[in-house]
């Protein structure tokens, strides 16, 4: 049997597991719903590409909801936005798309489904032009007797307060963000962007639990939110006392004879992976069976740092424990799988970490396994690599090749473990 159909038999013997665990992380990571409101030209576009890296006005894939909302879900960002219409149509047909947009928001929030709910509106008024017409303040009166909304003082370029005084009094309690989401060059002088990281920072806010993950993950602006995300989110799977603990998962893996398939016995830091780049908005193939065939040089670099090769010596010199039994004659064999090299008895050296990597679960390694793969996403995301334009293999190529790096630089540390 290949190494291929060895994991798929192992994957579909237990397909259930990994499915529940899927649902179980799907519960906690809903797309937030968010409305964006507002008239034309006033940078709604600039704002959201700003925020989550792409604009919605040209994509091109918006869908009708209502008559007055279209919704827009582009493939790997973790939200799901809703444009509106009706400012610069004449009082009838504005009152009508009012009317529209309001009930969409009631009919979603019966729903007992948090995926349906409305979560909050950013509504956005140009702070450029120093003005507000009464409508828009009555549409906002209007739209926060059903749902949060956040006003967001689009092209603000000085540190002038006027409109924004106005609106916290003719608006009391709606909260109020000042945001230029672009550089502006005026006259050689240039005013860089601000007030996205607040506007962020307001909307996790009120966000329901259940969607703040995903809102972090679509985010491109705090970074420093995705780490904390992460790490937050592996704690709580390692620290479980219910079905939902990566231990589990290790479990299953420790199912496989030694020498297997390498993917049996590293399928819990797979996993963990998956669940990480999902976290940290890095696009990955939600898929695990066919994620763990493109990540499979992650698991090369989780291991390489400690096998290495040295003439003549033998596998008899490395006194490794593989849980709890010796090295078997199989090792080679497994490594050969795991390495894509040719090796044997008489030239491989094992660290005895190998064991705690490949065999029973040990959450000590595991934790930090998985917070040096926070890094090393964290590191990813700082590059400002376009990897909307890299295919998942692209991707994971990148992070395997820095995950061995962080790895070498860990290995005493490991060692010590």
């Amino acid at each position: 049997m290949t190494e291929n159909n060895q994991w798929e038999e192992f994957y579909y013997k237990y397909k259930n597991h990994f499915d529940n665990f899927d649902d179980d992380f799907k519960q906690k990571f809903i797309k937030p719903n968010i409305i964006l409101s507002g008239k034309t030209g006033v940078g709604k576009s600039t704002l959201i590409n700003a925020i989550f890296g792409f604009d919605y006005a040209e994509t091109g894939i918006g869908k009708p909801v209502s008559q007055a909302l279209k919704e827009y879900s582009v493939p790997g960002v973790d939200v799901n936005l809703f444009d509106t219409k009706g400012l610069e149509l004449d009082s009838a047909e504005r009152e009508v798309s009012r009317n529209s947009i309001i009930e969409e928001i009631k009919r979603r929030a019966k729903s007992s489904s948090e995926e349906e709910h409305m979560h909050v509106m950013w509504y956005c008024i140009s702070n450029e032009s120093k003005r507000i017409e009464d409508t828009e303040i009555a549409w906002i009166r209007d739209f926060s007797k059903y749902m949060p909304v956040i006003i967001v003082l689009t092209q603000t370029l000085d540190t002038e307060e006027e409109l924004k005084g106005y609106l916290e009094n003719e608006l009391t309690g709606v909260v109020i963000c000042q945001v230029l989401a672009k550089d502006r060059n005026i006259i050689g002088h240039v005013i860089p962007a601000h007030g996205l990281k607040v506007l962020i920072n307001e909307t996790m806010k009120i966000l329901p639990e259940a969607t703040q993950r995903a809102f972090t993950a679509a985010q491109k602006i705090k970074i420093e939110e995705k780490i904390k995300s992460a790490r937050q989110f592996i704690q709580e799977r390692l620290d479980s006392k219910g079905p939902f603990n990566y231990k589990n998962l290790g479990h299953i893996a420790d199912t496989l004879p030694i020498g297997l398939d390498f993917i049996g016995k590293g399928a819990v830091y797979l996993y963990i992976a998956k669940d990480i780049m999902t976290l940290m908005g890095i696009p990955v193939d939600k898929n695990f069976l066919k994620f763990s065939k493109q990540a499979k040089p992650l698991i090369k670099s989780i291991v390489l740092p400690f096998v290495f090769f040295e003439g003549t010596k033998t596998v008899g010199k490395a006194a490794v424990k593989y849980g709890s039994e010796k090295i078997s004659t199989k090792i080679p064999t497994y490594l050969t799988k795991l390495l894509g090299k040719s090796v044997g008895k008489g030239n491989i050296i094992i660290s005895p970490v190998v064991g705690l990597i490949l065999g029973t679960f040990n959450r000590k390694v595991t934790e930090k396994i998985a917070n040096v793969f926070i890094d090393v996403c964290s590191d990813f995301l700082r590059s400002k690599i376009n990897y909307q334009e890299l295919s998942y293999e692209e991707i994971m190529e990148i992070l395997s090749k820095n995950m061995e790096k962080k790895m070498e630089e860990n290995k005493d540390e490991f060692e010590n473990n």
